[in-house]
């Protein structure tokens, strides 16, 4: 019983909305991170996989924002 009314709150869609903007928020981060530690060290490769990574993030989620607001 206790574990039906956790799942239902979980699944709702609003939650995924805003697990999604939290997620391009990180991403954002990453991108910012990466940015600042490539000014710094040139040719860094953890810059170049936060940079990737962050853009990725924010791809999907604004594609599963878009996707459940239709």
């Amino acid at each position: 019983m206790q574990l039906a009314s956790i799942l239902s709150i979980t699944s709702s869609a609003p939650f995924f909305i805003v697990l999604s903007i939290v997620s391009i928020a990180i991403g954002l981060c990453l991108i910012i991170f990466g940015l600042v530690k490539q000014k710094n060290h040139n040719k860094s490769t953890l810059a170049t996989c936060c940079i990737v990574f962050g853009f990725l993030i924010i791809i999907t989620h604004t594609i599963q924002i878009i996707m459940r607001t239709i």
